[in-house]
């Protein structure tokens, strides 16, 4: 067997330099899109009209994580780094429209928020996701 020679890894930039800089404004990227990213999730649970709080951190996160993938791209960053920033945009994206539609259809969703935080039994619990089920009246029933 012969050891084939490593190739060298490239020095890391110098402290203060234009390079050094320019990736510690990628990381500022990351780390906020992280933030607004873990905001959307925590907010997003929330009763209405919290849950539009969650909307906005998901639509921020979205932009701040696209910023984050191109310069981690035009920075020649790892792979790894670039597909979980992928993953993370996916899960952001699928996040911010089932906000937006919970948001989009305000009256249904507060009178469902409504019913089942005065449901005691589960046969109204049922009978608030029966009329949930049917947008509060707006489709027709079946």
């Amino acid at each position: 067997m012969t050891d084939s020679p490593r190739p060298a890894k490239p020095a890391p930039p110098a402290a203060g330099s234009p390079e050094e800089k320019e990736l510690a404004r990628t990381r500022s990227y990351f780390r906020w899109f992280l933030l607004a990213m873990l905001g959307a999730v925590l907010t997003a649970t929330l009763p209405l009209p919290w849950k539009v709080f969650g909307l906005v951190f998901g639509l921020a996160a979205l932009v701040l994580g696209i910023f984050a993938l191109v310069r981690a791209v035009r920075d020649k960053l790892p792979g790894m780094l670039r597909v979980t920033t992928v993953i993370g945009l996916a899960a952001t994206a699928f996040l911010v429209l089932g906000t937006g539609a919970q948001v989009a259809f305000w009256p249904v969703i507060a009178e469902y928020e409504e019913c089942m935080s005065t449901a005691l039994t589960n046969s109204a619990q049922s009978a608030c996701q029966d009329e949930l089920s049917n947008l509060g009246g707006l489709l027709p029933d079946s």
